[in-house]
């Protein structure tokens, strides 16, 4: 038994642990991962190096079945920033490395189905150092978007992980403000999930999160 499989079931295991979650199925490869998709998820827990292609692949004809309620968590031994990026470009949620333990793998889907988008630390660094090294200036781009300082303060939040509620705790503001100003975000920036907002957020230099 490789090492893939065995960390693929002891998370499997962490999973079943848990009262709440139910384990709908494992995938090994990119066929059997295509005929899961089409089972009703509420999170895919995605690994990029399977035996017959990229775990990536997934996700397009996830959000073609009608599934952009359901989340993708994305578990991988690769971390640099350019592998994140793709992920993040590609839909997936968050972004998690093979080798955490159960506590941290369980904790990471419990904040991707709460709205946040957890990512390792390590991977988090790796991400932070590459679109800052390409981001131009605050305010030196070419492209101009009408943000308003609610919605960065929101987006900066979000880009910290902090799930809508929390979000809302910390602005002093309801539930359904943090999404009316999410959907406004999507819309000015042109995405459709939290990681690509960030990541363009970042790229733009609208937000800091180094206060």
């Amino acid at each position: 038994m490789d090492d893939d499989t065995v960390l693929a079931r002891a998370l499997a295991m962490a999973v079943e642990a848990e009262p709440d979650f139910e384990l709908v199925g494992m995938a090994e490869t990119l066929a059997e991962g295509r005929a899961l998709i089409r089972k009703h998820l509420d999170v895919l827990l995605v690994d990029l190096g399977l035996p017959d292609g990229d775990g990536l692949e997934l996700l397009p004809p996830l959000r073609g079945l009608g599934g952009e309620r359901c989340k993708a968590l994305v578990f991988s031994v690769f971390g640099d920033g350019r592998t994140v990026v793709r992920a993040i470009e590609n839909g997936a949620d968050g972004y998690v490395l093979k080798g955490a333990d159960a506590h941290e793998a369980i904790a990471a889907i419990r904040a991707v189905l709460a709205g946040g988008a957890p990512i390792s630390p390590a991977v988090a660094g790796h991400i932070l150092s590459r679109v800052r090294g390409a981001a131009p200036s605050r305010g030196g781009g070419t492209e101009t978007f009408s943000l308003t300082p609610r919605e960065v303060a929101v987006l900066e939040q979000l880009a910290k992980g902090l799930s809508f509620k929390e979000v809302a705790s910390v602005e002093g503001i309801s539930y359904h403000t943090v999404t009316d100003h999410v959907k406004a975000i999507y819309r000015k920036l042109s995405v459709n999930s939290r990681g690509e907002a960030v990541y363009e957020a970042l790229h733009h230099g609208l937000i800091d999160l180094g206060k």
